[in-house]
C-alpha cells in the first residue's frame, strides 16, 4: 500500500509548477497540506501531519538536489545564444510541398514544415492548410545540453508562466526551435534572452 510521502510525491511530481513553489518555499504548507487532505485522500483518515511533514520532507529534500541541477542548467543557457526570425509559417502536408523549407518534423500524422511567409498564397492555392502570422525562434546551445535534464524544462515554463502557447516545438542535437505567434514573439525572445543573459538577435 502506497505510503502517505509516496503519495503526496507523486502529485507533486505530475505539477511541475507546483512542486517549484514548495521546494523554493513559495506556498503555504498548511494551505497545501489541506488541500492535498481533500484531493488525495479523501476517503481515508490520512492525518494532516502527516502531509505536511512528508510536504517539508520533499521540498528539503528537492532543494538539495536543485542546487547542482539548477547550476548546471544556468551554466548552458548562459552559454547560449538566440535568434529571431520572423515572418514566418506553418504548413501541414502528408509529405514534400514543393519550396524552400527552414525546419520541419515527422509523425504519424504528416509532416509539419516552416517556410517563408511569402510562399504562403502559393502553398494555400496547393490545398495545403497554412497558418501565418508566426515567429521562428532559435535558441542555440553547447554539446552539454543533451546530456543536462532540465533545460528544456526551465525554457517551456518561462514561456508558460506568461500565459503563451508555443505552436511548434523542434529540437535537433543542441538547437531548440520554437514557433509562436507574431504576437508573443517579441515577449519570448525577451524572456529567453533574459534567461542566457544576453539580447536576442533579429534575423
Amino acid at each position: 500500500m502506497a505510503t502517505a510521502a509516496n503519495l503526496v510525491r507523486l502529485y507533486l511530481k505530475r505539477r511541475p509548477q507546483l512542486l517549484f513553489m514548495v521546494t523554493n518555499g513559495l506556498c503555504n504548507y498548511s494551505a497545501l497540506a489541506r488541500r492535498l487532505q481533500r484531493e488525495i485522500f479523501p476517503s481515508r483518515k490520512t492525518g494532516f501531519n502527516a502531509i505536511k511533514a512528508a510536504l517539508l520532507r520533499m521540498a528539503k529534500e528537492e532543494e538539495v538536489k536543485d542546487k547542482s541541477w539548477e547550476k548546471e542548467v544556468e551554466r548552458i543557457l548562459r552559454n547560449s545564444s538566440v535568434e529571431v526570425r520572423s515572418n514566418v509559417s506553418v504548413v501541414s502536408s502528408k509529405g514534400s510541398i514543393g519550396v524552400p523549407v527552414i525546419a520541419t518534423s515527422n509523425s504519424r500524422s504528416g509532416v509539419m514544415s516552416v517556410v517563408d511567409s511569402s510562399y504562403s498564397k502559393q502553398l494555400k492555392k496547393k490545398g495545403f492548410k497554412v497558418i501565418d502570422e508566426l515567429s521562428l525562434i532559435f535558441l542555440y546551445s553547447p554539446p552539454e545540453l543533451q546530456d543536462t535534464p532540465g533545460c528544456v524544462s526551465v525554457i517551456l515554463d518561462a514561456i508558460a508562466a506568461e500565459g503563451i502557447n508555443i505552436l511548434e516545438f523542434i529540437s535537433c542535437h543542441t538547437d531548440t526551435l520554437l514557433v509562436v505567434r507574431n504576437a508573443d514573439a517579441v515577449r519570448v525572445y525577451e524572456i529567453l534572452a533574459s534567461l542566457i543573459g544576453k539580447q536576442a538577435k533579429e534575423m
